[in-house]
């Protein structure tokens, strides 16, 4: 999936539209073509680093050898080219025995090792043909707060994290599950909710929530709001509800049971990568740990 200046348009339009008391489900269905990433961009979404933080230049203590800074252990738990269990370990200045070999900070993971004599990757993982863009995400460590982070580039079928605990949606977040993909609008004046399917059984559906008591339940069972006939999905997929002090909150699954195959949030900015995340590129699936010596 890739996102486009057609969502842009939506989501910027959107807020003026009229929303309705209740939860609403439009029939009105449109083309499902989702374009190629070249032809547009992505919409803009959050960023959790501070404004005008700066990826500093090398100092004697960012080698990559300091052993006060933090690393990272990223374990490939699926994949249809990687061996299972292949661990990437990444410093402060990029992944060990990279093939860049840039040492500049950022690690770059995509299907293409060259283009126009110049490396494009760090790490390959040749599933060009099942989603992998030729350059499909970065992470980078910034050296003012200490910390990593993980964006898509805007190529292949898009960069996905699990939704492993509670989500304070946010305007123009995607999430996805099954083989659906979402788009939020948070409107924060009047505090509703709308959601715009831009891909699977519901593709350009659009339902309108209002702050209630009420948790609205996305699933296959007959009790679900947003209710699917889509075996890709679990019974109850997840759950939306609405908190006066938090705003609108997404949960996988219902209570304490997970979903089988999980809820998960497109990466389109740098977010934060923290210790046990979970994220999926193409047909690969992988998983965090932060080392601190």
């Amino acid at each position: 999936m890739s996102l486009f200046k057609s969502i842009l348009k939506w989501c910027c339009s959107s807020s003026n539209d009229n929303e309705e008391e209740k939860i609403q489900n439009s029939n009105k269905k449109e083309n499902c073509h989702i374009k190629n990433p070249s032809e547009d961009t992505f919409i803009q979404g959050h960023n959790p680093f501070e404004e005008g933080s700066i990826i500093a230049a090398p100092s004697p203590k960012m080698d990559g050898s300091s052993t006060d800074l933090p690393k990272l252990k990223i374990r490939i738990v699926e994949s249809t080219v990687v061996p299972v269990g292949t661990i990437l370990n990444i410093n402060p200045i990029g992944l060990e025995n990279s093939k860049r070999n840039k040492g500049d900070f950022k690690t770059f993971v995509g299907s293409k090792l060259m283009e126009n004599g110049e490396v494009l990757n760090d790490f390959i993982i040749d599933e060009s043909l099942k989603g992998m863009g030729r350059q499909h995400f970065v992470i980078k460590f910034n050296t003012t707060i200490q910390k990593y982070s993980i964006a898509d580039l805007g190529e292949g079928s898009g960069t996905f994290v699990r939704i492993d605990s509670a989500l304070v949606l946010k305007d123009g977040y995607i999430v996805s599950f099954g083989n659906s993909h979402m788009t939020i609008h948070y409107n924060s004046i009047v505090k509703t909710l709308t959601i715009k399917f831009l891909e699977g059984p519901k593709c350009n559906e659009v339902f309108n929530l209002n702050p209630s008591n009420e948790t609205i339940l996305v699933g296959r069972m007959v009790d679900c709001k947003i209710r699917f006939d889509d075996n890709s999905m679990s019974r109850y997929q997840c759950s939306i509800s609405y908190e006066e002090s938090k705003g609108w909150i997404l949960t996988d699954g219902i209570g304490d049971k997970k979903s089988t195959n999980g809820t998960w949030l497109f990466v389109e900015d740098d977010l934060e990568i923290f210790d046990g995340l979970v994220f999926k590129a193409g047909k690969t699936l992988f998983e965090v740990h932060i080392v601190k010596t």
